[in-house]
């Protein structure tokens, strides 16, 4: 009997190791409010590329999660924050630092998306005095002609309209902003007189090559010319450039790239 005994007590502190290793660990607690350091422009680390991942997962982030706190994560931050409200349905601060009020609602299953626009502008494609076609150079051979804060002579496709573009670098494809009020009114009427996501064959002018390329006509993203009146860049592709998505290539702008050409 006493064997008996011993035994059942030794499969049962057995069968109690066996659990416990096994056994689902523990939830780590939530730290209490002021125990995350504000997420701010210049800020880096995992943190904010799990940020930048949640803003893009709700619509306001449209661009590849780096790391960095930049200030398109910025923006996309403020324009999160202004569409959220607290218990009381009062707005939060909207200043585009993540604290912990920022934080949590942003993490909180059901937190509200990006509105979706009801209209999304699209433009027409005007055509008037065609100009002469551009040289189908890929983008890596246009990248080493191209130099950040250069201005270039643009020229669009279709109506022989020119303005002045300045190169603001870029990863597949390259980052133009117009020169001045002056270029951003003729970039604007290009487009039809207002900024659109229609996609315009161009002839960009590159150290006295005609290049043939593809311009958007919808300033996103980071603006670096002052007293432009044009929030952000616009997006020019040539032979061979890549998209932000996935770095996947754009037939819109590839087929305006081929008829920039003459092709």
């Amino acid at each position: 009997m006493k064997k008996c005994l011993v035994f059942l007590l030794a499969a049962a502190i057995l069968l109690a190791a066996h659990t416990a290793v096994y056994a689902e660990p523990t939830p780590t607690p939530s730290l209490p409010a002021g125990s995350y350091p504000l997420i701010s422009y210049g800020s880096t680390g995992e943190m904010v590329v799990r940020i930048q991942l949640r803003l893009r997962e709700l619509g306001y982030f449209d661009y590849k999660p780096t790391g960095n706190y930049q200030s398109m994560t910025v923006e996309a931050a403020k324009k999160f924050q202004q569409n959220q409200t607290d218990a009381n349905g009062l707005p939060i601060i909207s200043d585009g630092t993540v604290g912990d009020q920022s934080r949590a609602l942003l993490f909180t299953p059901g937190v509200k998306r990006v509105d979706i626009e009801a209209h999304i502008p699209i433009g027409s494609q005007l055509s008037d005095g065609a100009c002469a076609p551009g040289e189908l150079l890929i983008w890596n051979e246009v990248t080493d002609k191209l130099t950040e804060g250069i201005t270039y002579s643009v020229t669009d496709y279709n109506t022989g309209s020119q303005f002045d573009m300045v190169y603001c670098g870029g990863e597949g494809h390259a980052e133009m902003e117009c020169a001045n009020t002056v270029d951003t009114a003729a970039f604007k009427e290009t487009f039809g007189g207002e900024y659109n996501y229609s996609k315009r064959p161009v002839v960009i002018n590159v150290g006295g090559t005609m290049v043939a390329a593809s311009l958007q006509g919808y300033p996103h993203g980071e603006d670096s010319i002052a007293a432009n009146e044009m929030a952000g860049h616009a997006c020019m592709f040539f032979e061979g450039s890549l998209s932000h998505v996935g770095t996947l290539p754009d037939v819109e702008h590839a087929a305006q790239v081929r008829k920039a050409a003459g092709k």
